[in-house]
């Protein structure tokens, strides 16, 4: 199963930790346990805060999920549970009930903690912890205004550049509706933000920005934005920055799939740009 978009980072590398659990420990399947030291081990995550404040110990909790299931399993990629699966559907309605439009380890660990299926029920009797004191304290953080895209959001906000957090605010009233906010909108708030080396590496490589405002009504999915935000921060560590630019950005932009297409729209070769972005940033 292919976590897509509505899942934050954390829920889908919670899952990817799940995986690699069952990989590690010799089991068949992925089941429902596996997802719940996952959680615990995608540190950072609002599950992994509330399994922490719950006194939920990472080692012990891969002890018993060790000893939950036969070993001697040789694939590479075991398959997910019935019950695992069901736990994902039960997330994706734990998340319409707080009238939430993403799905976060908090909506996994309220679905776990629904869950009689699996392994999961009896890690939490091994654990001496009740279904009740998970759903209780995840309710509290929620009711407190808390949530893994906040969390997420946080961080991303830290680690940008003044000149970075002033061409995202621009591109959110470019867009007039922070739902809206898109790739288009952000590529045309580079090209116009004069300050930035970006700006003057579109108008050397010949930015049709004419046909990008033309075209802004036709905007791609806004979660595309977050893809590329994320990509920009991974980029600017992978290049030893302690800050992520609008460098950064358009880099990460022009990686994306789409940016990449939308860029040649506008008459810019990616892969070109690409590299030009790489030798700037590696010289500064």
């Amino acid at each position: 199963m292919v976590l897509d978009n509505r899942y934050s980072q954390h829920a889908r590398r919670a899952m990817n930790q799940a995986r690699l659990l069952a990989q590690e420990y010799g089991h068949n399947a992925v089941d429902t346990d596996h997802l719940f030291a996952g959680i615990l081990r995608e540190s950072g995550s609002l599950g992994a805060l509330i399994l922490a404040e719950l006194a939920v110990d990472v080692q012990q909790t891969e002890h018993e999920v060790r000893g939950l299931h036969q070993t001697g399993g040789s694939s590479n990629s075991p398959t997910l549970t019935d019950a695992l699966t069901r736990v994902v559907i039960l997330a994706n309605d734990e998340s319409r009930w707080f009238g939430h439009h993403y799905v976060g380890t908090e909506h996994l660990l309220l679905a776990l903690a629904r869950s009689r299926e699996g392994g999961v029920p009896d890690l939490l009797r091994r654990l001496a912890i009740t279904p009740d004191r998970i759903r209780r304290r995840v309710r509290l953080r929620l009711h407190e205004g808390v949530t893994e895209l906040s969390i997420e959001a946080a961080k991303r906000m830290a680690r940008l550049s003044e000149l970075s957090r002033r061409v995202l605010n621009a591109a959110q009233q470019l867009a007039d509706d922070d739902q809206n906010v898109s790739l288009e909108h952000l590529l045309l708030v580079l090209a116009r933000e004069r300050r930035s080396m970006s700006s003057r590496l579109l108008q050397t490589y010949g930015l049709d920005v004419a046909w990008l405002e033309r075209n802004l009504n036709q905007a791609s999915a806004g979660t595309m934005l977050e893809d590329v935000i994320e990509h920009a921060v991974d980029r600017a560590d992978q290049l030893g920055s302690h800050y992520t630019g609008t460098d950064h950005l358009l880099l990460a932009l022009a990686q994306h799939p789409y940016g990449a297409l939308l860029l040649a729209r506008c008459g810019i070769d990616a892969g070109e740009l690409i590299t030009a972005l790489y030798e700037l940033l590696q010289v500064g």
